[in-house]
């Protein structure tokens, strides 16, 4: 049973009346906090510090960077994080598998764990914005195409992964073996396979290819056609 409502809404009498319990107004000329949920929902970059962590995963705003290896995922992750002042997310699998060629179907397991804890902590950062290089799928994808195996996954942990917005860049960019990466060939059948896998999941993306800068702009283009959506 409730008692008592506190808001800052002048509608705050009539629940209250409705309720039958007592009603505290708090600052309803919002002159000591100036913010106000519409506020919030028509400027969300402008006032995303007064929302509370516990909600903020709910208004973020996730863009994955998804494709083969040696795309340019993580040069780009990097550069559009740059680009907005916001948040970037490594690749986990990266960190965790120092070579695409030689690793354990476990070890998928803790990269899966990594990169959600990695995404769950970015979105309670200082901007709503938050891009992710490679996702799930990717790491589903990998576990299906090495092992021929499919990896479980909690619901909690593809959740996390959830998306605003994804785009694949294309494997027409120059590949560049760094020794720790797969062959031309293989890493192409890798391309079918996350775009298999993305389509089984019913994952929509968009598609980005071209040179490096052609990629950049192209995203920046989809990226600033999401935050303009929010308002």
């Amino acid at each position: 049973d409730y008692s008592l409502v506190i808001t800052s809404e002048d509608y705050g009498h009539y629940v209250a009346s409705f309720m039958g319990i007592k009603h505290i107004p708090f600052d309803i000329p919002k002159r000591l906090i100036p913010i106000s949920a519409t506020k919030i929902r028509n400027e969300l970059f402008a006032n995303w510090n007064y929302l509370p962590e516990s909600v903020k995963p709910d208004y973020a705003l996730k863009v994955v960077i998804l494709g083969t290896e040696s795309t340019g995922k993580t040069t780009l992750t990097e550069k559009l994080a740059q680009y907005y002042n916001c948040s970037a997310i490594k690749e986990a699998g990266r960190d965790i598998i120092s070579d695409s060629n030689s690793f354990k179907f476990s070890d998928l397991s803790i990269v899966a764990i990594e990169h959600s804890n990695r995404i769950n902590k970015a979105v309670i950062g200082q901007s709503p914005l938050v891009i992710i290089d490679t996702d799930i799928h990717i790491t589903m994808s990998y576990s299906k195409f090495m092992f021929d195996k499919e990896i479980e996954i909690s619901e909690r942990i593809y959740n996390s992964s959830r998306a605003s917005l994804y785009l694949y860049l294309n494997n027409d960019a120059d590949y560049i073996q760094d020794g720790t990466r797969l062959k031309i060939k293989d890493r192409n059948l890798l391309d079918k396979s996350h775009r298999s896998i993305l389509k089984e999941h019913r994952i929509n993306f968009i598609e980005v290819d071209g040179n490096w800068e052609q990629r950049f702009q192209k995203a920046v283009f989809e990226i600033d056609t999401l935050i303009s959506s929010q308002d």
